[in-house]
């Protein structure tokens, strides 16, 4: 009896247990991972910055050679200076100066004194386009003018892509050479459209010719003229004749008076100003 007892409250309890409603289950949603931020790198790059060619930063080079024609008499030594970038065939012709040096000098002078630097300085820049510099050695028994105006220049434009254009062609020079291109440059307007005279020693008589030179140039095809003589150059007076004249006919030009002496201290020191001034509108 005790056993059937027993079986029987198992039974309820086993029931029990089958028949009570099951607890009700709570879930917590699953929570999605925000992405991470990527950590900033260790350095941060910059941008790259535009630049030039690459070849820009590569200086131009001399070249030295000899023009030779047989209707001179005698050849003529020369030196060109090749800017950063040459190409012979350049989509559109160099813009040309033609330098001249002093008495007693030869067609290094210009190079002795930086003037291939100083073009690199500002052709690297950006402040000026590749140009050509040429300098020719004046020697004797050759008409220089003629020589330079009719065969020099016209070869050098024909072989290295040179430019026409007058107003992309200037003619500059130190002491004599001064005096050159002063008498080039006023002779010769449609061929110039810039004149350096850096303390010029001007040739006998061409203060004499001024007045007929000036007079046969159209006021719109005058070109441009840059003088320059330091405060001790011992030709300073004769510049100042030449200014004179100048005022008097009416003529406008750049004057600078600077401290220095005829020297190539003097010439090297302001080779950057008158790179500038002769390429400001090229």
């Amino acid at each position: 009896m005790r056993r059937e007892i027993l079986l029987v409250l198992a039974g309820a309890v086993v029931y029990g247990c089958a028949s009570a409603p099951a607890a009700a289950v709570t879930s917590t949603p699953a929570r999605t991972a925000l992405p991470s931020r990527p950590a900033p790198p260790a350095t941060l790059t910059p941008p790259p910055t535009p630049s030039g060619p690459a070849c820009l930063e590569v200086p131009g080079t001399f070249k030295a050679d000899e023009y030779i024609d047989a209707d001179l008499p005698r050849s003529i030594p020369y030196r060109i200076y090749l800017p950063p970038c040459f190409q012979e065939s350049w989509a559109a012709p160099y813009p040309v100066l033609l330098m001249l040096h002093g008495l007693l000098s030869t067609d290094r002078q210009w190079q002795d004194l930086g003037i291939g630097e100083a073009a690199d300085r500002l052709i690297s820049k950006g402040d000026a386009p590749p140009f050509l510099i040429i300098l020719p050695w004046e020697r004797k028994g050759l008409e220089f003018e003629s020589a330079l105006a009719e065969h020099l220049l016209p070869f050098v434009q024909d072989s290295y892509s040179g430019t026409k254009e007058r107003e992309r062609l200037a003619v500059g020079g130190l002491s004599r050479g001064a005096g050159w291109a002063l008498r080039l440059g006023f002779k010769h307007p449609d061929l110039f459209g810039a004149i350096g005279l850096h303390s010029p020693a001007v040739l006998t008589p061409d203060l004499f010719h001024l007045p007929d030179w000036v007079g046969a140039i159209q006021e719109p095809d005058r070109p441009r003229l840059w003088i320059d003589v330091g405060d001790h150059d011992s030709l300073r007076s004769s510049v100042f004749e030449l200014t004179a004249a100048l005022d008097e006919l009416g003529f406008p030009y750049a004057w600078t008076f600077d401290p220095g002496d005829h020297t190539p201290e003097y010439w090297s020191a302001h080779l950057d100003a008158y790179l500038r001034w002769y390429t400001e509108s090229w």
